[in-house]
């Protein structure tokens, strides 16, 4: 009984611990790694888009998400024919109303990425 409480406990300890204290900004280098990879998800198509305006913005992850498409590159037997693509939504909110209890991050202002 002692060992499943004394388990328990640091069970939860290491939860508490691995609690992130503040949000991600954009602008670290964190945030600019996964900006790099991301697209919004309401994309025009439009590559030459200024991304300055992200300095005041703090990343809020949403969830991760598995898609499964048909492999194009698949060419042999061996190959497979589905494939699943893993992708993470985040929202990008402003750092001044971007709340770490809140599930969504924020209100207003803010934008949805993967």
């Amino acid at each position: 009984m002692k060992l499943s409480v004394a388990l328990l406990a640091s069970t939860f300890g290491l939860t508490a611990a691995a609690a992130p204290k503040a949000s991600i900004t954009a602008g670290s280098k964190v945030g600019q790694k996964v900006l790099s990879k991301a697209r919004r998800l309401e994309n025009n198509a439009n590559d030459e888009i200024d991304y300055t305006w992200v300095a005041n913005m703090s990343l809020k992850f949403q969830g991760c998400y598995h898609t499964q498409q048909w492999n194009e590159e698949a060419d042999e037997d061996e190959d497979l024919r589905i494939s699943t693509q893993r992708l993470v939504r985040f929202r990008l909110c402003p750092s001044d109303t971007c709340s770490m209890e809140s599930a969504s991050g924020c209100k207003e202002g803010y934008g949805d990425y993967v």
